[in-house]
């Protein structure tokens, strides 16, 4: 069966409580990732090397990935080239737990202090090498999209009044950079999450936390026509949860930031 999970954020306690899980669940899983592997929480590289290591896996790049992509290497998907972009995609995302992503690679505050100074090519280059090649690697080549016949996972949104075939999302988002812009950092309306979309397939995505779309605290995929949101706040509220959602069984399993199941 196919499983697609939500963002984790560095947050590897509950992404070993779900991976044991579904284990117990399918012996033949099939995983997918809706993206932002790092950033917020305390264990990017820790969550990085067990992706690494898992088989039957496909990923796909989230908006936190592309500015760690951008501040890394210089390039990304949505970032514009050059220094100052790259300088600038380091300055905002400090300001939401890219330092903790480092702290995980072995960085030491003082150090991150220093380049946060004067931050340049030169200084991020140094920063980089913290990074083993491979998890630059990773994120280097994680992909916008994963597509299927009955379904597709994106990291942020797709347009509810376009298609998803004739041509594919992955062609389309090849040609237009909009559309690569939205595909990372788009949000939906209540409105659009509740419209019945001219698509043949079921898109899950994460970025946007389930409780922007409720009028309680509660952290549970929030679903519509064609459509599965499962980002539940794993390393963004002290409650929040990792989810994995079996497409099969239209059925879900939860664990919390201390890596407990969550009964659902």
């Amino acid at each position: 069966m196919r499983w697609v999970i939500g963002d984790i954020h560095g947050m590897i306690k509950p992404l070993e409580a779900l991976l044991r899980a579904i284990a117990r669940h399918d012996d033949a899983p099939q995983l997918m990732f809706v993206g932002d592997f790092v950033n917020r929480g305390p264990e990017s590289k820790a969550v990085i090397d067990l992706l690494l290591s898992l088989k039957n896996a496909q990923f796909v790049r989230g908006n936190h990935d592309d500015v760690f992509d951008q501040v890394m290497s210089g390039l990304s998907y949505a970032g514009k080239p050059g220094e100052e972009q790259r300088v600038m995609a380091f300055q905002w995302f400090m300001q939401h737990g890219m330092d903790k992503t480092f702290h995980s690679y072995g960085v030491k505050p003082s150090e991150l202090s220093r380049v946060a100074q004067r931050p340049r090519n030169s200084t991020l280059d140094d920063l980089a090498t913290s990074v083993p090649a491979a998890h630059r690697k990773f994120i280097r080549e994680l992909p916008l999209v994963i597509e299927g016949d009955d379904l597709f996972v994106a990291h942020a949104k797709w347009d509810v009044y376009s298609g998803v075939d004739d041509p594919p999302i992955s062609e389309r988002l090849q040609q237009a950079e909009s559309a690569r812009y939205t595909v990372l950092w788009g949000r939906y309306r209540r409105d659009e999450i509740e419209y019945d979309k001219p698509w043949a397939r079921t898109g899950y995505f994460g970025h946007t936390p389930v409780d922007s779309y409720t009028d309680d605290e509660s952290l549970v995929p929030v679903a519509g026509p064609r459509i599965v949101l499962l980002d539940t706040a794993a390393a963004l509220v002290p409650h929040g949860r990792l989810t994995a959602f079996c497409h099969e069984k239209q059925s879900y399993l939860q664990a919390d930031a201390q890596g407990k199941l969550v009964p659902v």
